[in-house]
């Protein structure tokens, strides 16, 4: 990641940075994440306890949790075919008779 002449983050990342960012926390930690470890809204998580809701706002930590969130959003498509969202009466909205094919390649580097 880039840093302007006083060590700042720069922020306006190319789709390249980003994706390298998102595959590289991919890798390091969700991928090995369990089913029931990715059955959350981490969008929910995030609005609600993930960002601090005081003056205590982080550039950085923001970007690191934006890019796990993402990170693990993308694994839920691929493993469930779809994104896990809680509803306003707080049922998590995802298709409960789908269970992971363990026939289905664990990693996209498998052939």
């Amino acid at each position: 990641m880039e840093e302007d002449i006083y060590g700042e983050i720069k922020m306006g990342l190319t789709i390249k940075e980003l994706m390298r960012m998102i595959l590289e926390d991919w890798k390091d930690e969700v991928k090995d994440y369990s089913d029931e470890k990715l059955i959350e809204d981490r969008s929910y998580w995030m609005k609600n306890y993930g960002y601090p809701h005081d003056d205590d706002y982080d550039e950085e930590n923001t970007l690191d949790g934006d890019i796990h969130t993402l990170s693990i959003e993308l694994e839920q498509l691929r493993r469930f075919g779809e994104i896990i969202y809680q509803m306003p009466d707080g049922e998590l909205k995802y298709d409960k008779k789908l269970k992971h094919n363990k026939s289905k390649k664990e990693r996209i580097t498998e052939e």
